[in-house]
């Protein structure tokens, strides 16, 4: 019986059904797609904040003696994190004496890997260097690829009256050596101040073979929260296994501390925490939109319902005076929303699965694929909306005077 009152009332309002289930099917195919791309969206705007400079320092340890050691650098991307590591560049200064065409200035020689290519047993290639860690940097020419070729800050190119072609000598404890400047770098830091030259070439000039003073390292981490925050010397077993496990930027700092050998490992905190408050908006943006989507959509079915219940006062007298009690209008009344909800969150479901393949597509030219997870949501999203939107309606229902109806 129930069945057959269910298929009457679809079939002879179909203009009112048609407009609840378009309304569920947007609001679940919105909160589909906003949640699809979350993590997706989470992911590359962490990546796209990896190119605004490394958040982990590692530097020699208080006490040790003699300086990081480059041998250990593959080490790096074989921590428990190493698939998290985006890129690492190590730096050796030293203060040398510069000669160019117009003169002799006293300033900062820095050795590090430009692009170099990194093989590690059991893992794939990657290219480590300055143009990962710092992609940021204004670059006047091209990256040194011999050598002989370096890149010069761009407040010493002007002291030193030199630009792309030029020729530099650096000269230190005796020895010197020349370099073909192959690029300026406009960075608005110290690195305008320093002379950028192959890690193995200024290693042999300031007599330092194998020692490094700084590596700076770029990694995706999550954002902190008091957890995170928390002394790992003061954490129980269970605790500090959580905190290890978990990719905040002092995990990933400890495991890369643990790598390399004699060295402390620090977040930038400046950077750290930016990222972190950044990434918790963000994901707070995508839940209130997500939010936002269900409850107009219970909006929209509240006012196609009201407006269809007030057609159907007649009815619901008439069930009334043939005895129909309040559970039994409220079972037909619910039964009705919840086929059309059921219907609606698989195709908004559908709709949004498509539809979060389209936005990652344009603004990330990329591919989504979304979680298991998400088509239970979407069900679920649809039902909320469906019960949220027919709660007032039903009360409406439940509300009619069989005796005022019929006698109008």
């Amino acid at each position: 019986m129930l069945i057959r009152i269910l298929k009457n009332s679809f079939l002879k309002r179909p203009k009112p059904v048609l407009l609840v289930l378009l309304s569920i099917i947007m609001g679940s195919a919105v909160a589909t797609a906003f949640l699809g791309i979350s993590g997706e969206l989470s992911h590359k705007m962490a990546l796209e904040l990896r190119s605004y400079g490394a958040n982990i320092v590692l530097e020699p340890a208080a006490g040790e003696a003699g300086a990081l050691k480059s041998d250990d650098l593959p080490k790096i991307k074989t921590i428990f994190w190493k698939h998290n590591i985006v890129g690492f560049a190590p730096y050796l200064f030293g203060q040398v004496d510069f000669a160019s065409a117009a003169g002799r200035q006293r300033g900062v020689v820095a050795g590090t890997w430009f692009g170099r290519p990194l093989q590690v047993p059991g893992e794939p290639d990657s290219i480590q260097g300055v143009k990962v860690t710092a992609p940021w940097w204004e670059l006047d020419g091209r990256w040194p690829e011999t050598p002989d070729e370096a890149v010069i800050g761009a407040a010493l190119a002007k002291r030193l009256k030199v630009a792309a072609g030029c020729d530099i000598t650096a000269a230190a404890a005796g020895k010197s050596r020349t370099f073909r400047i192959v690029g300026v770098a406009s960075t608005g830091g110290f690195e305008e101040e320093q002379l950028f030259a192959p890690l193995a070439e200024v290693q042999t000039l300031l007599n330092k073979p194998g020692q490094l003073s700084r590596v700076l390292v770029s990694a995706l981490t999550v954002p902190m929260d008091d957890f995170g925050r928390k002394d790992p010397a003061r954490m129980t077993r269970e605790e500090y296994e959580k905190w290890y496990c978990t990719a905040y930027v002092t995990s990933v700092a400890k495991g890369v501390e643990e790598a390399m050998g004699g060295s402390r490992a620090k977040p930038i905190w400046q950077i750290a925490s930016a990222e972190g408050a950044l990434l918790k908006k963000l994901e707070s943006l995508m839940l209130l939109l997500t939010a936002l989507a269900l409850f107009s959509a219970a909006c929209a079915v509240s006012s196609s319902l009201m407006a269809s219940m007030a057609k159907r006062s007649p009815e619901i007298a008439l069930m009334k005076t043939m005895g129909a009690d309040r559970l039994q209008i409220a079972t037909i009344f619910l039964g009705e929303t919840l086929l059309i909800s059921l219907l609606g969150g698989l195709l908004g479901y559908l709709a949004g699965d498509r539809l979060a393949v389209v936005i990652s597509r344009t603004v990330f030219d990329s591919t989504v694929t979304s979680p298991l997870w998400l088509f239970p949501t979407a069900i679920g999203a649809a039902l909320v909306v469906a019960l949220a939107g027919s709660a007032a309606p039903l009360k409406r229902a439940l509300a009619v005077e069989p005796v005022r109806v019929l006698k109008g």
